[in-house]
């Protein structure tokens, strides 16, 4: 439940909507109402900003029903991201990068929690997004720090590169 985490690095980094997805009615339901909170109970009013980046989410019980949602727009290009490399359809943030600035059908980004996307989503991935790789054997990061360093990849203003190294 790091909806609020993730609302706002949406809206740093301008992401137009952030879909989180679970088959769990009770997980659902604690969703809609964090989100009726901050956008109409009090938290709007103490707190606007996090109401408008929670505006940015929309919560959807299967991939698929996500899916038929965005192709309202355009069939999307999937990319998926996972803490190990995919063969044959691994790429990396500047390919990416590229990619969106060509593109012109909707991109979607998936992000998985605790056991990573499953196998029948990666299935359903166009690319796979190279993974983040620290220094040490253990790689295993929360959500909402992985969609912080790879959104700051992307859409930072120095794409991810350290000023002193460049």
């Amino acid at each position: 439940m790091e909806i609020h985490d993730i609302a706002r690095s949406c809206m740093t980094f301008g992401i137009d909507l952030c879909y989180i997805v679970t088959p769990l009615p009770k997980q659902r339901q604690i969703l809609e109402r964090l989100i009726h909170h901050w956008e109409h109970g009090y938290g709007a009013a103490y707190n606007p900003m996090r109401s408008k980046a929670l505006e940015k989410i929309r919560v959807c019980n299967d991939i698929e029903e996500m899916i038929n949602e965005i192709r309202a727009k355009g069939a999307p290009l999937i990319v998926g991201t996972s803490s190990r490399p995919v063969s044959g359809k691994t790429i990396g943030y500047q390919e990416f990068k590229d990619m969106i600035h060509n593109e012109k059908r909707p991109i979607l980004m998936l992000f998985g929690t605790g056991w990573g996307l499953t196998e029948s989503t990666v299935e359903i991935c166009d690319k796979m997004l190279m993974p983040i790789v620290g220094s040490g054997d253990y790689n295993h990061l929360s959500l909402r720090v992985a969609l912080g360093i790879i959104l700051d990849r992307i859409f930072g203003e120095r794409g991810g590169k350290d000023e002193r190294n460049n």
